[in-house]
């Protein structure tokens, strides 16, 4: 006769418990399945003839890189795709100065935009430059570069700041001082990071 009410005890807790426990695939918490889709992917397309550009661009991947949650993807303006742009939340471009502007490949990988009719609305852009000298264009390219993004409608994020505010990244790669620097790499670091912070962040 005792069996029933135990029974019946048994029933209410399995059920109480079942419906405390969560169903497959939800997940609650900083490991849930809200926490894994916060993700953001970051693409990194650069130009470089001679190799100094590339060291810039593997420095702005390495920074966005750090940030939890973004992806980064590094192409040169041969390799990337319209579903590589496409995809991305987040936009950086690199380019060696020419004559105080970007490069020519550059330049053609941005006016591609209009006629594939790309949707760059709301993507987080970013830009570096290297030049040979002091006074070699550098800001001047990076000025271009981001006028292109703001055409289009993109949201242009400057670096993280250490002590004077600058438009993104640049190397000067030749006299007073040839290559690039462990102090621009940070710089270009530094700009891969800002941007893959406010990408996930306005993803949020």
């Amino acid at each position: 006769m005792n069996k029933l009410p135990r029974m019946l005890a048994f029933a209410i807790s399995f059920f109480i418990l079942a419906g405390l426990a969560p169903f497959p695939g939800v997940e609650d918490g900083a490991g849930g399945l809200a926490a894994q889709a916060k993700k953001t992917r970051v693409l990194i397309v650069y130009f470089s003839a001679t190799g100094n550009t590339e060291k810039m661009a593997r420095a702005v991947a390495e920074g966005a890189g750090k940030v939890e949650g973004a992806e980064t993807l590094l192409k040169t303006v041969a390799e990337v795709t319209r579903a590589d742009v496409e995809s991305a939340d987040g936009l950086i471009i690199g380019s060696p100065v020419y004559y105080a502007n970007m490069a020519a490949p550059v330049k053609q990988f941005i006016d591609d935009w209009y006629a594939q009719n790309l949707n760059l609305f709301d993507k987080v852009g970013g830009a570096f430059a290297t030049g040979g000298g002091l006074t070699a264009g550098r800001e001047t390219t990076i000025n271009s570069l981001l006028l292109a993004m703001l055409n289009n409608g993109m949201i242009v994020a400057g670096p993280l700041y250490e002590s004077w505010g600058t438009f993104g990244a640049s190397a000067v790669t030749d006299a007073p001082d040839p290559g690039v620097s462990e102090y621009e790499l940070n710089d270009a670091r530094r700009l891969g990071e800002r941007v893959a912070r406010l990408a996930l962040k306005l993803k949020g």
